[in-house]
């Protein structure tokens, strides 16, 4: 009896309390608990299955895309040597189960078409529905693939009013690492199709993506996004390709201990709740009453900083002592507008740019809202009730943990209102709340670290068919871009090898501009990663959306995420879907030739033509000597080729184009297309 008990936990539990030795006082509990276990025997059966249903991984399961034209891959678990069929589109496979209740059924290939429904059985029975066949594109890397369509709504409002396709959907997948083993399933997550309301959730690239592509293509389109902010590459990789990686690898194997894995996070929440804690203790402008964001209370230092600006440029701490970029602590601002119009009161949005690092922003003493660190956009919605007539007051408390603090340049700072906008740029009164040492700089952030993602994130997917990979990456790899290449070339051939797809496309993104414009030739971290990125290439069935023009000197994240995809979809449409008369690709240089001290470069233009698109001489181009000292270059177009010289250059061995954090970059295609930025070294007569 106690090995049939084993087989079942209620029999178990009820077979040791039968087993044990029971108070007199309980014998009466002891007829209830025979009475129990007789009638567990009796329905034994039908409580074991309870215990050993089918169940399905998330990405199996109402409104998901199946990828057409390819075997469909149906898996799940039930009880050891179960028998599981599956039923679709007429066709039915059956199997077993085996030791481990693992089970797996291919199906034939079908192509686009839906909604259909599924029926999954075995000892219970499962009904899938709203199924499409269609394109499946795996959506990953780091925050500006995992930017959603919400961050960009400012851009696309008009866009996203009228989203409404039951045949674009998307499944998020969740955030999880593990160091220990590859995951089996992700924690949750289910199929969303695009509506107003859903589409927010969508990465932004990969929406616009699938809509490129649903549009041209006329089929449905599936998108899985699984993009983690600030991700290094590594993170994506597997314990096995990390080996020629020791560095690497050393962390993942420490990581593998999850008692120091749980102390560390403790210990790192226990050091920023500290130096929060220190700061809130000691900031007069929280400690005072009333408190510095009370409408009551008028601040009492005469200082005036410039909104927007950066708070070392301004010098604003000269007065206490502090030198540029060593201010940490809280700065409050302060601001009064004039509101005449009584209709400017209701469904306001505030506007407030990007603060470094964190603030929390009040009206008329009322919180409307904070943000944690310095990348989001701040745009509050001010609740009815709270903006009046004449007199108010916006009050901002601003955090700086890195001695970094600014109101971002060049971005909005404005009171929406229903009947007009209120500019808030110029001076604000402010006041110092403290001053605090540098926020913790030794923390670990367990999701970057290597293998983490692969083995919580990308293992689970990697069973379910798919058309392609778009992979946006690079900006945390910048300071180490000498190992980019490898590592990216080992992340498209593990990826393929675990997809059983030696030639899946493989489609990124290059780097775009950031940072300030430079004035001068100068070295550049960003644009060698781009190089590396450029050089990738070589991998066969790979494209490179070159955005060299689409970033923005203030904003790691820049909005403009529609035509990053739409180039993103030129490259699928040739490399994936091999249309062939489409002009994918900007300029890139084909070969070239030294005479005496010009450069003559020659241009493939993919069945277009070059095109200037601004007046500069330079045109983005520069040399340099064998002494590696890059000046200007003079350019001249002619046909599809492009003279360079400088007169300070009698022997050229350099040529870079578009080499900077943020560069000049005036060349494009007719289709307007950009030329991909390069560094190559010229000597003789040679080609790429």
């Amino acid at each position: 009896m106690k090995s049939v008990a084993k087989q079942c936990p209620v029999f178990y539990i009820c077979f040791n309390q039968l087993n044990s030795k029971i108070n007199p006082l309980a014998s009466i509990r002891m007829i209830h608990i025979k009475y129990l276990i007789l009638l567990l025997l009796f329905y034994g059966t039908t409580i074991w299955r309870t215990f050993a249903h089918i169940t399905l991984p998330k990405l199996i399961s109402d409104g998901m895309v199946l990828q057409r034209e390819q075997a469909i891959r149906i898996w799940g678990w039930a009880a050891p040597q179960e028998k599981v069929s599956v039923k679709f589109r007429g066709h039915e496979a059956t199997t077993i189960t085996n030791a481990q209740g693992k089970w797996q059924i291919n199906l034939p290939a079908l192509p686009a078409g839906g909604p259909y429904d599924m029926e999954i059985h075995g000892e219970n029975s499962i009904i899938i529905n709203d199924i499409l066949l269609g394109d499946v594109w795996f959506c990953s890397g780091q925050s500006n693939m995992e930017l959603p369509i919400s961050r960009v709504e400012p851009k696309y409002s008009a866009e996203i009013a009228v989203a409404n396709d039951p045949f674009i959907r998307q499944f998020n997948v969740p955030l999880s690492y593990s160091f220990s083993s590859p995951a089996d399933d992700v924690k949750i997550g289910t199929w969303k199709a695009v509506t107003p309301k859903q589409v927010l959730a969508f990465s932004a690239v990969g929406y616009f993506f699938a809509k490129e592509l649903n549009k041209k293509l006329n089929i449905p389109i599936g998108i899985i996004k699984c993009a983690v902010g600030g991700s290094p590459i590594e993170a994506w990789l597997s314990e096995d390709v990390l080996q020629k990686y020791p560095d690497q690898l050393a962390k993942t194997h420490l990581y593998k201990d999850s008692s120091l894995v749980n102390s560390i996070k403790k210990t790192d929440e226990e050091k920023i709740k500290n130096w929060r804690d220190d700061l809130d203790s000691r900031d007069q402008g929280v400690l005072n009453k009333p408190k510095w964001y009370d409408t009551t209370y008028s601040f009492t230092a005469k200082r005036v900083a410039d909104i927007p600006g950066n708070w070392d440029e301004q010098n604003l701490f000269a007065d206490i002592g502090v030198t540029k970029g060593k201010f940490n602590g809280s700065v409050w601002f302060k601001k009064e507008i004039e509101i005449t119009d009584s209709r400017a009161i209701q469904h306001a949005l505030l506007v407030l740019g990007r603060i470094v690092d964190s603030d929390e922003v009040y009206v008329n003493g009322t919180f409307v809202g904070s943000t944690g660190y310095q990348y989001p956009p701040r745009r509050y919605t001010i609740p009815n009730g709270v903006l009046k007539r004449g007199k108010n007051t916006i009050v901002i408390r601003v955090i700086s943990q890195n001695g970094q603090g600014a109101f971002i340049a060049d971005k909005d700072y404005k009171l929406k209102t229903p009947v007009g906008t209120i500019d808030l740029k110029g001076e604000w009164s402010y006041q110092v709340g403290c001053s605090a040492p540098p926020f913790p700089n030794d923390l670990v952030t367990f999701q970057y670290q290597p293998a983490g993602l692969f083995n919580g994130m990308a293992s689970p997917i990697f069973q379910y068919n798919i058309k392609g990979i778009l992979w946006y990456q690079g900006e945390s790899n910048i300071e180490r871009y000498q190992s980019y290449q490898a590592l990216l070339g080992d992340l498209i051939s593990e990826w393929r090898s675990k997809w059983n797809n030696p030639h899946l496309p493989f489609l990124y993104v290059q780097l775009p501009n950031y940072n300030p414009k430079q004035q001068e030739p100068e070295e550049s971290q960003w644009a060698s990663l781009r190089e590396v990125q450029r050089q990738s290439l070589a991998i066969p069935n790979t494209g490179m959306a070159v955005a060299i023009d689409l970033g923005e000197w203030n904003d790691i994240h820049p909005l403009d995420k529609k035509n990053i995809a739409q180039r993103l979809a030129l490259l699928a449409f040739k490399t994936a879907y091999h249309q062939r008369h489409v002009i994918a690709h900007g300029p890139t240089v084909s070969s070239w030739q030294v005479k005496h001290h010009e450069v003559i470069l020659h241009f493939d233009t993919h069945g277009s033509a070059l095109k200037a698109k601004a007046t500069n001489k330079s045109l983005g181009f520069c040399l340099a000597g064998s002494d590696g000292k890059f000046v200007w270059a003079k350019s001249t177009i002619k046909g599809n080729s492009i003279i360079l010289s400088n007169p300070s250059i009698q022997r050229p061995v350099w040529v870079r184009y578009a080499w900077a954090d943020n560069p000049v970059a005036d060349i494009y295609n007719i289709q307007g297309l950009p030329a991909t930025p390069f560094e190559i070294k010229v000597v003789g007569n040679q080609s790429f």
